[in-house]
């Protein structure tokens, strides 16, 4: 036999194998046994890449029975997943996660769940009309801050973070040279500044833009101002799940991840079918929607959380804030093998199309 005929046997022979191996691997996820997974959300446009993906069909298509439970806070939901009620919600790195992570609780950061990429964060920081005056138009201008009052949602929030760490920046103890008004939600914030009861704030968009149409203060920068990249949020899986529901950990992260690529797009675009989907799983008014992209919450294209940005917010709590009091490994706080492994399927064969 020739030498060239061997070769072209040895070709041929190679991608038969090769596609043998391909249908023996859709054949095997294609077999993965339907799987409930119940996930806790707060109704937020940045919740938007799970609306998509049951929207379009991704989770059935993975096999996966997603039940949606809603909470007013992803601060309330982190007690549902600890008591069992929940498999995976929405943290964000807050001074609470590092405290219970340091103490051993019992699941995991496994995903992206969104971060303040310059242009597409949806953090805002708005300052009172008063504040304006006084200068305070730029990030460089934070030390303006001293003694003033700054509304937040919760102390060890995202909002104390950004704030914080901007003061701290402009020379600032954000412990001590600051005054810090928690306890109220992000409406309730808007009217603060409009009352004369906050001087500065971070305000999500769209929520944002009625400091200005109401006339009560500027939205002076952007929370990617202070930092960008910041990551806002992480899925959190209970551990329990995640052992004994690892194929079905990957499946979820497979369709988020395949969502969230499909919302940046959308957020570029202005896109109608997502702006529909997003407006009516929210009841946010579609025209709101639009008009706060592309600032939607940029969503990583491979799942992966910024992990340098969440051991940061760590530091930050348990250094400069004395809100924590241990120092959390990257170990503790994450297990990324969903991501990664999500990451890998998509690319090798994307079950979406």
């Amino acid at each position: 036999m020739s030498s060239g005929l061997n070769r072209r046997h040895l070709m041929q022979g190679a991608a038969a194998v090769g596609a043998a191996a391909a249908f023996t691997g859709r054949y095997a996820r294609a077999q993965e046994p339907r799987t409930k997974i119940r996930v806790g959300l707060v109704p937020l446009i940045s919740s938007g890449p799970i609306f998509v993906a049951q929207a379009m069909g991704f989770f059935e298509k993975l096999n996966l029975d997603v039940e949606l439970k809603y909470f007013a806070d992803g601060a309330l939901a982190i007690p549902a997943l600890i008591a069992g009620e929940l498999d995976t919600t929405v943290s964000t790195l807050n001074a609470g996660l590092f405290n219970a992570v340091s103490r051993g609780a019992p699941y995991k950061l496994i995903l992206d769940r969104g971060s303040e990429k310059p242009g597409s964060g949806s953090m805002t920081i708005a300052a009172s009309n008063e504040m304006v005056k006084a200068g305070m138009t730029s990030v460089d201008k934070m030390g303006l801050l001293k003694g003033k009052r700054i509304a937040i949602q919760a102390p060890g929030g995202i909002d104390q973070y950004l704030l914080g760490l901007g003061v701290q920046r402009a020379g600032l103890d954000p412990r001590t040279d600051v005054t810090w008004n928690p306890g109220l939600a992000y409406p309730d914030i808007v009217k603060a500044i409009g009352a004369n009861q906050a001087d500065v704030a971070n305000v999500p968009v769209p929520l944002g833009f009625l400091v200005e149409k109401n006339n009560f203060g500027k939205l002076v920068f952007s929370g990617y101002d202070i930092e960008p990249n910041t990551q806002l949020a992480c899925w959190a899986m209970s551990g329990a799940y995640l052992q004994s529901n690892k194929s079905a950990a990957v499946r979820f992260a497979m369709a988020h991840t395949h969502a969230g690529r499909l919302f940046n797009k959308a957020a570029a675009a202005k896109d109608p079918a997502i702006v529909k989907i997003v407006s009516e799983a929210t009841k946010v008014p579609a025209a709101l929607i639009e008009a706060a992209a592309p600032r939607w919450t940029w969503f990583t294209e491979d799942g992966m959380p910024n992990i340098a940005s969440c051991m940061a917010q760590g530091k930050f709590w348990n250094e400069s804030m004395k809100m924590v009091n241990a120092t959390v490994k990257e170990d503790q706080l994450f297990d990324l093998s969903p991501a990664v492994e999500a990451n890998k399927r998509l690319a090798q064969s994307n079950p979406f199309g």
